[in-house]
Protein backbone atom coordinates (compact mmCIF):
# COMPACT_ATOMS: atom_id res chain seq x y z
CA UNK A 1 0.00 0.00 0.00
CA UNK A 2 1.73 3.32 -1.05
CA UNK A 3 1.64 5.70 2.20
CA UNK A 4 0.46 9.20 3.01
CA UNK A 5 1.68 12.32 4.36
CA UNK A 6 0.40 15.03 7.11
CA UNK A 7 -1.71 17.58 5.01
CA UNK A 8 -0.41 20.47 8.04
CA UNK A 9 1.26 21.97 5.33
CA UNK A 10 -0.84 21.69 2.10
CA UNK A 11 -1.66 25.40 1.26
CA UNK A 12 2.41 26.49 2.46
CA UNK A 13 3.02 23.68 -0.13
CA UNK A 14 0.98 25.17 -3.15
CA UNK A 15 2.13 29.25 -1.92
CA UNK A 16 6.06 27.55 -2.40
CA UNK A 17 5.14 25.34 -5.92
CA UNK A 18 3.80 28.83 -7.16
CA UNK A 19 6.99 30.72 -6.30
CA UNK A 20 9.26 28.35 -7.24
CA UNK A 21 7.01 27.56 -10.51
CA UNK A 22 9.25 24.91 -11.43
CA UNK A 23 9.06 23.19 -15.27
CA UNK A 24 10.60 19.89 -13.00
CA UNK A 25 10.11 18.34 -10.24
CA UNK A 26 11.85 15.08 -8.89
CA UNK A 27 9.70 13.68 -6.27
CA UNK A 28 11.09 11.64 -3.25
CA UNK A 29 8.40 8.33 -2.31
CA UNK A 30 5.51 10.06 -3.82
CA UNK A 31 3.33 8.13 -1.82
CA UNK A 32 -0.82 8.04 -3.05
CA UNK A 33 0.24 11.54 -4.97
CA UNK A 34 -0.25 14.40 -2.80
CA UNK A 35 2.02 16.29 -4.69
CA UNK A 36 0.26 16.01 -8.04
CA UNK A 37 -3.20 17.40 -6.64
CA UNK A 38 -1.23 20.17 -5.16
CA UNK A 39 0.39 20.54 -8.54
CA UNK A 40 -2.88 20.80 -9.87
CA UNK A 41 -4.46 22.89 -7.19
CA UNK A 42 -1.37 25.52 -8.05
CA UNK A 43 -2.17 25.58 -11.80
CA UNK A 44 1.05 24.30 -12.90
CA UNK A 45 2.34 21.77 -15.47
CA UNK A 46 6.08 20.59 -14.56
CA UNK A 47 7.60 17.37 -15.67
CA UNK A 48 6.72 15.16 -12.54
CA UNK A 49 8.84 12.17 -11.75
CA UNK A 50 8.81 9.98 -9.03
CA UNK A 51 11.06 7.25 -7.17
CA UNK A 52 8.71 5.49 -5.14
CA UNK A 53 8.58 1.32 -4.48
CA UNK A 54 5.72 -0.13 -6.53
CA UNK A 55 3.42 -2.90 -4.36
CA UNK A 56 1.14 -3.13 -7.64
CA UNK A 57 0.03 -2.52 -11.11
CA UNK A 58 -2.43 -0.55 -9.89
CA UNK A 59 -0.22 1.70 -7.92
CA UNK A 60 1.35 2.73 -11.33
CA UNK A 61 -2.09 3.07 -12.70
CA UNK A 62 -3.38 5.07 -10.17
CA UNK A 63 0.09 7.93 -9.85
CA UNK A 64 -0.10 7.85 -13.73
CA UNK A 65 -3.75 9.17 -13.74
CA UNK A 66 -2.74 11.66 -10.97
CA UNK A 67 -0.42 13.33 -13.38
CA UNK A 68 3.25 12.21 -12.97
CA UNK A 69 5.26 11.83 -15.73
CA UNK A 70 8.02 8.87 -14.82
CA UNK A 71 7.68 6.71 -11.86
CA UNK A 72 10.93 4.99 -11.21
CA UNK A 73 10.35 1.83 -9.07
CA UNK A 74 13.19 1.80 -6.42
CA UNK A 75 14.14 1.64 -3.09
CA UNK A 76 15.20 5.45 -2.95
CA UNK A 77 18.36 4.49 -1.13
CA UNK A 78 19.45 2.30 -4.13
CA UNK A 79 18.40 4.60 -6.79
CA UNK A 80 20.79 7.53 -4.80
CA UNK A 81 23.40 4.92 -4.27
CA UNK A 82 23.55 4.33 -7.84
CA UNK A 83 22.97 7.84 -8.61
CA UNK A 84 22.03 9.90 -11.39
CA UNK A 85 22.71 12.76 -13.83
CA UNK A 86 19.40 14.23 -15.02
CA UNK A 87 18.67 17.93 -12.73
CA UNK A 88 15.68 19.02 -11.66
CA UNK A 89 14.59 22.58 -10.81
CA UNK A 90 12.64 21.19 -7.52
CA UNK A 91 13.55 17.72 -5.52
CA UNK A 92 10.30 16.74 -3.04
CA UNK A 93 10.91 14.58 0.01
CA UNK A 94 7.65 14.85 1.70
CA UNK A 95 7.29 12.44 5.06
CA UNK A 96 10.03 10.15 3.97
CA UNK A 97 13.08 11.03 5.13
CA UNK A 98 12.91 10.31 8.85
CA UNK A 99 12.47 6.99 7.37
CA UNK A 100 15.99 6.60 6.82
CA UNK A 101 19.47 6.03 9.23
CA UNK A 102 20.60 9.68 9.66
CA UNK A 103 23.90 9.01 7.55
CA UNK A 104 21.81 7.90 4.71
CA UNK A 105 18.78 11.08 4.96
CA UNK A 106 21.76 13.32 5.31
CA UNK A 107 23.34 11.56 1.73
CA UNK A 108 20.32 11.59 0.29
CA UNK A 109 20.08 15.36 0.35
CA UNK A 110 23.40 16.37 0.23
CA UNK A 111 23.23 14.27 -3.59
CA UNK A 112 19.38 15.76 -4.61
CA UNK A 113 21.18 19.54 -3.91
CA UNK A 114 23.40 18.54 -6.78
CA UNK A 115 20.96 17.73 -8.94
CA UNK A 116 18.22 20.27 -7.57
CA UNK A 117 17.90 24.11 -7.85
CA UNK A 118 16.05 23.77 -4.58
CA UNK A 119 14.74 20.91 -2.35
CA UNK A 120 11.81 21.17 -0.46
CA UNK A 121 11.68 18.66 2.97
CA UNK A 122 8.73 17.99 5.55
CA UNK A 123 9.40 15.97 8.21
CA UNK A 124 8.53 15.08 11.68
CA UNK A 125 10.62 15.41 14.38
CA UNK A 126 10.12 13.39 18.14
CA UNK A 127 7.15 11.45 16.22
CA UNK A 128 8.30 7.74 16.88
CA UNK A 129 6.52 5.21 14.63
CA UNK A 130 6.84 1.44 14.26
CA UNK A 131 6.88 -0.55 10.91
CA UNK A 132 4.12 -3.35 12.79
CA UNK A 133 2.21 -3.85 9.26
CA UNK A 134 5.06 -2.51 6.58
CA UNK A 135 8.63 -2.25 7.54
CA UNK A 136 8.61 0.89 5.14
CA UNK A 137 6.40 3.08 8.00
CA UNK A 138 9.55 2.58 10.38
CA UNK A 139 11.06 6.04 11.60
CA UNK A 140 14.44 5.59 11.86
CA UNK A 141 15.49 9.65 12.74
CA UNK A 142 14.44 12.79 14.24
CA UNK A 143 16.64 15.79 13.83
CA UNK A 144 15.61 19.67 13.87
CA UNK A 145 16.68 22.26 11.85
CA UNK A 146 20.34 23.43 13.06
CA UNK A 147 20.97 19.81 11.87
CA UNK A 148 20.38 21.40 8.24
CA UNK A 149 21.02 24.88 8.50
CA UNK A 150 24.52 23.08 9.86
CA UNK A 151 25.01 21.52 6.42
CA UNK A 152 22.91 22.93 4.17
CA UNK A 153 21.42 26.36 2.67
CA UNK A 154 18.02 27.28 4.10
CA UNK A 155 16.85 29.64 2.52
CA UNK A 156 13.11 29.41 3.81
CA UNK A 157 11.71 27.49 7.28
CA UNK A 158 8.64 26.77 9.26
CA UNK A 159 7.67 24.41 11.90
CA UNK A 160 4.48 23.27 13.16
CA UNK A 161 3.41 20.72 16.02
CA UNK A 162 0.76 18.54 17.21
CA UNK A 163 0.28 16.87 20.70
CA UNK A 164 -0.17 13.35 20.93
CA UNK A 165 -0.67 11.71 24.18
CA UNK A 166 2.65 12.45 26.13
CA UNK A 167 4.62 13.48 23.39
CA UNK A 168 4.75 17.22 21.46
CA UNK A 169 5.72 16.19 17.66
CA UNK A 170 7.12 18.98 15.62
CA UNK A 171 6.45 19.03 11.68
CA UNK A 172 9.10 21.19 10.00
CA UNK A 173 9.31 22.41 6.48
CA UNK A 174 12.13 23.52 5.07
CA UNK A 175 13.36 25.00 1.26
CA UNK A 176 17.24 24.21 0.96
CA UNK A 177 18.91 25.99 -1.77
CA UNK A 178 20.66 23.43 -4.48
CA UNK A 179 24.46 23.61 -4.22
CA UNK A 180 24.92 25.13 -8.05
CA UNK A 181 21.94 27.47 -7.31
CA UNK A 182 23.16 31.21 -6.72
CA UNK A 183 19.32 32.56 -7.55
CA UNK A 184 17.74 34.02 -4.27
CA UNK A 185 14.10 32.63 -2.76
CA UNK A 186 11.47 35.09 -3.51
Amino acid sequence: MLGTSSTIFNPVICNLLTRINPSSILELGCGQGKLADLIKESNLLPKLTAVQKLFSTSDLTHLTSKGYNNIIDSDILEYFKEGFDEEYDLTVVMDVIEHFLRSDAISIIDFALYRSKWLLLIWPSKHPQSGASNKFDRHRTSFELNTLSNLFDVAYYEQRGFAQVNYLHKYHLCILRGHMNSSNFN
